[in-house]
């Protein structure tokens, strides 16, 4: 049999070819936006004819939930694999301002992506995508709080996974307005240069982590002169 035309490397070339048009999808979306990501664009840069698509994808809507699905797919494996030796410095303080700089470097790097697939999720009605969606980025959360994690010790809330939690997200949402969102209050004010905030938000980040909680923060003394 020639092997050119065996089972198995037709099986190896479809899953090729799906691969190519995933990541074309991903690529236009990401440098021209959600409206941009036509049938004919992403064949041609897939170099595959348009019915090729059509044999996988019962419509365009399909692959770009397949593609959207892929990419946050791969963002969480790859953190599987070097989140922790990215991310993870000596103290809480280090490992905050690390983490600050990789989060505003992620939005920085892919604004039209992330853009397009907040519009998709609020224009779309497929529940269940929806709901893979939020379960990869709560499973990508996660990565990031294990790693964290590993400054247990410093860490003065009851639960730390929860308390953990919640300073991510917190700083996450205002990153992500800062940088997604050119009419954003965070712009309105002089000053608020993404370094300065990515400074402050990791104060507050381990302010809050490091802060027991119940307890009065003790007042500043005032001085005399």
């Amino acid at each position: 049999m020639d092997s050119e035309k065996s089972p198995q490397h037709q099986q190896e070339r479809s899953r090729a070819t799906a691969q190519r048009l995933l990541s074309a999808t991903i690529r236009v979306i990401s440098e021209s936006g959600l409206d941009a990501a036509t049938v004919p664009k992403i064949a041609a840069l897939a170099k595959v004819a348009p019915a090729s698509v059509y044999r996988r994808y019962h419509d365009k809507d399909a692959l770009i939930r397949a593609a959207f699905l892929h990419a946050l797919e791969q963002s969480n494996a790859n953190n599987r694999l070097h989140l922790k030796r990215a991310l993870l410095k000596q103290t809480l303080e280090s490992t905050a301002v690390q983490l600050m700089k990789m989060l505003f470097g992620q939005y920085r790097q892919h604004p039209l992506l992330v853009r397009s697939l907040t519009r998709y999720l609020d224009s779309t009605d497929d529940r269940d995508f929806i709901h893979r969606i939020r379960s990869v980025m709560v499973a990508n959360v996660e990565e990031v709080v294990a790693v964290l994690l590993h400054h247990r010790d410093e860490i003065a809330q009851a639960d730390p996974e929860r308390a953990l939690r919640f300073a991510l997200l917190n700083a996450t949402c205002s990153i992500e307005a800062y940088a997604l969102d050119a009419n954003s209050l965070w712009h309105g004010f002089r000053g608020f240069s993404h370094d300065f905030l990515a400074t402050e938000l990791a104060a507050g980040f381990v302010a809050y982590l490091s802060h027991p909680p119940g307890r009065a923060r003790p007042k500043r003394s005032k001085s005399r002169h």
